[in-house]
């Protein structure tokens, strides 16, 4: 009975139903990892996947992933350097696969960056290696 009484009051506009919700907390600098597993798929590999979050202008250091890596660009922006690409600017709404082994860094744009990384890692490998300048 309380629970129908509850859902009266919310269906017409009672107090519980206008209460603001709480602010989320600001993401957290740095990567954020939130989910991890194996992929059928790909025997011997497995899925790391995680929320990227850079303030203006901070560099990501050259490394490179035993598997792919895949970004997409959520808020602000990056400039991707690759060997032997030219440098690449992502914005809001764009992404891109990395392959297997390629030399990569980066550096967050004038509104810093939050992106949606994935990583297919080779099982018994480190998420990244990382490689002098």
């Amino acid at each position: 009975m309380r629970i129908a009484a509850l859902l009266v009051a919310l269906s017409l506009g009672g107090c519980a139903a206008s209460a603001a919700l709480p602010a989320a907390a600001p993401p957290v600098p740095g990567v954020t990892l939130t989910v991890e597993g194996p992929v059928a798929a790909a025997p011997g590999h497995h899925l790391v996947m995680g929320d990227l979050v850079l303030p203006p202008g901070a560099p990501v250091p050259r490394h490179r992933h035993s598997g792919e890596e895949f970004i997409t660009v959520i808020e602000g922006s990056v400039t991707l350097r690759r060997e032997g690409h030219d440098d690449l600017v992502l914005a809001e709404g764009q992404g891109i696969r990395i392959a297997p082994g390629l030399p990569h860094s980066a550096i967050a744009g004038e509104r810093g960056l939050r992106a949606v990384s994935s990583w297919i890692v080779v099982n018994g490998q480190p998420l990244r290696e990382m490689l002098p300048d």
